[in-house]
């Protein structure tokens, strides 16, 4: 299992400009309004700090391979390199 998680400051930012941009979702006149509705675990698909809490239970597990968005932005190639590395999957250079 390779779980990609994401700094909650990013998360919060890019779901309040994704809601504001869909119909089907609540929009929200101020940031203030929809932190409160992030911190207070009223959003649309549930709390992403009770999502990090659930999936920290098996973060040891060695079948499962955590890595941040923040990691596969800032060194793509490693990144691709330690997935492929995790799941047994051989790499060329190119």
């Amino acid at each position: 299992i390779l779980l990609l998680i994401r700094n909650p400051k990013d998360i919060a930012t890019s779901y309040y400009h994704f809601s504001n941009g869909l119909a089907f979702l609540p929009s929200y006149e101020t940031w203030d309004d929809f932190f409160t509705d992030f911190m207070t675990n009223k959003m649309a698909w549930g709390c992403y700090f009770e999502y990090l809490s659930e999936w920290n239970k098996y973060a040891d597990k060695e079948n499962i391979m955590t890595i941040t968005y923040e990691e596969v932005k800032e060194n793509p190639a490693l990144s691709v390199k330690n997935i492929a590395t995790f799941f047994g999957i051989p790499l060329t250079e190119e």
